[in-house]
């Protein structure tokens, strides 16, 4: 039965009230633990926020570990359970506007004032010792950064998985172009509760449909959100006032992280680790852990894409937590202070290395100069790439139709959309089109790690006033298997800003730089660096219609004849860091 207290006096009284409350309703049926459902929440707006508490069954006071989640508060029973029996008093809560919460749903808008009420409410509650941690994965990881801009002296700690710095440059427009997964996403939360789009949706017509901005209506469902999303294409105020842009230059909790190299979040997730790492005081920094893993969003194996990793990738991250937070948040003395702060899985050796931090100091950039001789075009073509700057001037083109984009083959996107899209994938196929432009290396001679970031720099032109470049970064087996590591894409007319645009002039040559996110791959004895060019990845992301309107509002499109320039004053490379 739901119990909802519209009763406005003062914050303590309140607080009293909802305790007294939540422990007559007590839910029975979990054994070892008090467990009270649709505790009433207030918020500083008078909105009432739902949230199931689990307790230990001693009385008490105890840390207290609160996830809020979009998706139900029911799907948070394993983490209360399990916490709960071990010491810890557990919030779950529907955010604003879904399920058992009141007040009108609109992604992240209110997380950071109602995180903050509700860490704020935690703390004060008769069994909370006044330690708040925030847990979960995902949007759940998304509203614990925007709580966290908010500095309040209850938060202790993090637990945070699976999640980007900020929400418009790792999430909604990477590079500039639009990701057509946040239409799936859209979708699934346009109604009270999660809504089985996938169940009865043409997906393959929806996201071709033209122009992308009109494509919910098609569907009968509305998000306002979403709409707002796509009117704001640009960095810009809109954006700004959400209030989240990465770790906050005041931020200094200890964050136990955990994410994957082909998760959707891959580049945002890494760049909050280090981001703690750049602002954090000591204290937080030397408690901060890396649990990193070669997982899809939400996906830990055996099996990532057409990869058998095997069992030993598939890691139990609730008894790490636990001995973490007993150690950091409790004062437990278990020798966690002793762990390796970095438990990270190395790609082409396929196994785990536990280090004191990452990238390892000893990695120094590496370039990789684009050769050819004219004819890159496929696998089969004349590109190569070598360590040694061109001396000689040189080009390649391809022709991008957006009729026949090329098409998104594994990486980090949404698992289900589409079938093949996410995940380790021979990139063979992809390949063997004229539109993408193939440059690969030597063999390497021994084994070879390439660890940190990812840049590639383009000097390129079109006969279009816009359009897309697009870039992969392959593991090329002798058998000639090709294993995508990571990719990037960039939007030309924000190669300069992504807050202020810049059409192009058709045929004039310009420098564009792509951050291919972050790898940690051994390139073992034998094998090749293969970097792909394009200017599609579809349907990872929406098609450039090549016309200089915005993609997403444009129904009409034109095909663009496109160029790579290397040599000695146009020097392509893509930078590695190596060890």
């Amino acid at each position: 039965m739901r119990r909802m207290i519209r009763v406005f006096v003062g914050a303590a009284a309140i607080s009293l009230l909802l305790s007294s409350i939540a422990l007559s309703s007590q839910d029975s049926s979990i054994p070892n633990i008090r467990m009270f459902p649709n505790v009433s929440v207030p918020m500083r707006d008078g909105v009432i926020l739902a949230a199931d508490v689990y307790l230990p069954a001693p009385m008490g006071r105890y840390p207290v570990l609160l996830e809020r989640s979009p998706y139900g508060k029911a799907g948070g029973k394993g983490e209360g359970t399990y916490f709960a029996s071990n010491g810890y008093a557990v919030v779950v809560q529907d955010t604003r506007g879904r399920y058992d919460s009141d007040g009108a749903w609109y992604a992240f808008a209110h997380e950071p004032d109602d995180g903050q009420d509700t860490i704020a409410w935690a703390a004060r509650q008769s069994w909370s010792n006044g330690k708040v941690v925030t847990i979960g994965d995902s949007y759940n990881a998304m509203d614990q950064w925007l709580a966290a801009e908010r500095d309040n002296p209850a938060l202790a700690g993090m637990i945070a998985g699976f999640g980007p710095s900020d929400l418009y440059s790792t999430t909604v427009y990477p590079g500039g172009a639009f990701k057509l997964g946040m239409m799936s996403w859209a979708l699934q939360t346009a109604r009270h509760t999660l809504l089985g789009v996938n169940t009865f949706l043409d997906w393959p017509n929806l996201l071709a449909h033209l122009p992308v901005s009109a494509a919910l209506d098609e569907t009968g469902f509305h998000q306002g959100f979403y709409n707002d999303w796509l009117d704001h294409p640009c960095y810009d105020e809109y954006w700004r006032a959400l209030g989240w842009a990465g770790v906050p230059k005041n931020f200094n909790v200890p964050v136990f992280m955990y994410g994957g190299w082909y998760d959707l979040f891959q580049k945002g997730q890494m760049e909050d680790y280090l981001g703690v790492e750049r602002v954090a005081g000591r204290a937080a920094r030397d408690a901060e852990r890396l649990v990193w893993g070669p997982w899809g969003h939400g996906q830990y194996g055996p099996k990532i894409g057409d990869m058998e990793f095997g069992k030993q990738i598939v890691v139990e991250l609730r008894p790490r937590e636990l001995r973490w937070l007993d150690h950091y948040i409790r004062g437990v003395d278990n020798g966690a202070e002793c762990d390796a702060r970095v438990d990270l899985f190395v790609l082409g050796r396929n196994e785990w290395v536990r280090s004191p931090d990452w990238p390892p100091p000893d990695a120094r950039p590496v370039r990789y100069f684009l050769q050819s001789r004219g004819h890159a075009n496929t696998l089969n073509g004349d590109g190569s790439l070598v360590e040694a700057a061109p001396q000689a001037e040189h080009s390649d083109e391809f022709t991008y139709d957006p009729a026949n984009p090329t098409p998104t083959h594994g990486g980090g996107y949404s698992p289900g959309l589409i079938p093949g899209l996410w995940g380790v994938r021979d990139q063979r196929t992809v390949e063997g089109r004229s539109d993408v432009l193939v440059y690969t290396s030597a063999a390497f001679p021994h084994d070879a790690e390439a660890a940190g970031s990812v840049t590639v720099r383009l000097f390129a032109s079109s006969d279009a006033p816009d359009t897309d470049w697009t870039v992969k970064i392959v593991d090329v087996a002798p058998s000639g298997c090709a294993m995508n590591l990571t990719d990037s894409i960039l939007r030309a007319r924000y190669r300069n800003s992504f807050e202020r645009p810049e059409l192009m002039t058709p045929g004039e040559v310009y420098e564009f730089t792509l951050d291919a996110g972050f790898t940690d791959n051994v390139f073992l004895s034998g094998h090749r660096l293969r970097l792909e060019i394009s200017s599609s990845s579809y349907p990872g992301y929406s098609r450039n219609t090549n016309t200089g309107n915005q993609p997403e509002k444009d129904a009409t499109f034109k095909i663009a004849h496109q160029t790579i320039y290397h040599g000695p004053n146009r020097a392509s490379y893509l930078e590695l860091y190596m060890r």
